[in-house]
């Protein structure tokens, strides 16, 4: 087993039984279909002799900490600790004396953590969401007043639109947004109050001005469609 750590969670067995059942719970399912369809899942593995006493472990926690442990489970893992099988399982994996002293007490201590009542289920965690931008147009027009940007909107790594900002110091607003990845999109200005976006004919915008303006300043928009996405 390499190095010695005697806490329940230091496991890579225990973490992987523990960690699917918390991906699943996190996202809305019921604890107790999740117990089941973690079983079935990793059978393989809590049918192995090194493996079982973790993924029995594992799946006890989780469910303790939802409020639905399982009395068969409790049990399994109740003679796992009482009879010694974890510490003699230790044992003739190379552990030495000291190691299975701390690894018995901290097998007790977890029975008694089992044998009370959670007060509440533990929260589900609200799934993060990482936003991310890559920018394909950035240009600001002769004068300096105003920028025209354009910017590809990621959720997780996952695309989901494409959308425009035509912004002037103290404002702004979109003129632009479609959500076909990859397409081809460029813009220039040809003055200060005309913008010029060149296009791949195929995209459908959601989103299409032709005019816009902030405090008076109003911007004319000039579409160019063409066949531009590679085949």
């Amino acid at each position: 087993m390499g190095t010695w750590d005697t806490k329940i969670n230091a496991n890579d067995t225990f973490l992987d039984i523990y960690q699917s059942f918390f991906d699943r719970y996190n996202e809305g399912q019921d604890p107790a279909v999740v117990s089941v369809a973690i079983q079935n899942e990793f059978a393989e593995i809590f049918n192995d002799h090194e493996d079982r006493n973790n993924s029995l472990f594992g799946l006890a926690l989780a469910q303790w900490e939802t409020k639905i442990l399982d009395p068969s489970i409790f049990q399994q893992v109740k003679e796992i600790i009482e009879s010694g099988n974890d510490i003699e399982l230790w044992k003739a994996l190379g552990a030495d004396d000291k190691t299975l002293g701390k690894r018995k007490i901290v097998l007790e201590k977890f029975l008694t953590q089992l044998s009370t009542v959670r007060e509440k289920p533990k929260r589900r965690a609200r799934p993060k969401h990482e936003f991310t931008y890559h920018e394909l147009i950035n240009i600001t027009a002769p004068g300096g007043k105003k920028t025209f940007t354009v910017t590809e909107c990621m959720t997780n790594g996952v695309y989901q639109q494409t959308a425009s900002m035509l912004s002037w110091g103290g404002g702004g607003g979109s003129i632009l947004y479609f959500t076909d990845q990859g397409k081809f999109i460029s813009a220039k200005w040809l003055d200060s109050q005309t913008l010029e976006v060149t296009h791949d004919k195929d995209i459908l915008f959601t989103k299409k001005h032709e005019k816009f303006g902030f405090c008076g300043d109003e911007v004319r928009v000039i579409y160019v469609e063409k066949w531009l996405t590679a085949c």
